[in-house]
């Protein structure tokens, strides 16, 4: 049962294809690979010093003023969602429950070398390093696009970090947690 949820919360988690059809658009689930998913702590996952919770304070203070800031309403989160775009880097956070007008890393992505994780992983690495480091991963085919996905903290968690892997090197880097 947990692997069901499991599957399901990270294939939701990663992106999907879309074909359109007519007027119709069908989502097209990635090919996926069942394996016995490894789940990493939340210490492994990161780019550079940011990490997921951090406030938007201490995001700043990292890396300095963002190219742009927007804060917009999400209906399906039901709240605010700030997003910082830094040159090498974009971070989405929400509000603390408690405190509005503060607010909290949720998501986080790249596609420059210049953030690596806490193990060390960057942009240009082989998924052979990826595995190595973050162990047996929950696999995802879009075309020639692999997505290297596991789970952050627990089997319940609602939260994944991705590794895309494109020619067998990583290509992009991506934390994030389902909202609710």
């Amino acid at each position: 049962m947990k692997k069901i949820i499991f599957t399901t919360a990270l294939t939701g988690l990663l992106s999907l294809s879309f074909t359109a059809n007519q007027d119709l658009i069908l989502a097209q689930p990635p090919k996926v690979t069942q394996t016995q998913n490894t789940i990493i702590a939340v210490t492994k996952v990161g780019l550079g010093k940011i990490c997921p919770g951090m406030s938007e304070q201490q995001v700043r203070s990292i890396l300095g003023k963002p190219i742009s800031s927007k804060t917009q309403f999400s209906e399906g989160v039901g709240d605010n969602i700030r997003t910082l775009q830094y040159s090498n880097i974009s971070i989405s956070l929400v509000p603390y429950v408690n405190k509005p007008k503060n607010f909290f890393v949720y998501h986080f992505v790249t596609r420059s070398p210049k953030f690596p994780t806490p193990t060390g992983v960057k942009i240009g690495d082989s998924q052979s390093q990826v595995i190595k480091l973050y162990g047996k991963p929950y696999i995802s085919k879009e075309g020639k696009i692999t997505f290297l996905g596991y789970i952050v903290g627990s089997q319940d968690s609602a939260a994944a970090f991705t590794f895309r892997i494109e020619a067998g090197r990583v290509t992009q880097i991506e934390y994030s947690e389902q909202l609710t």
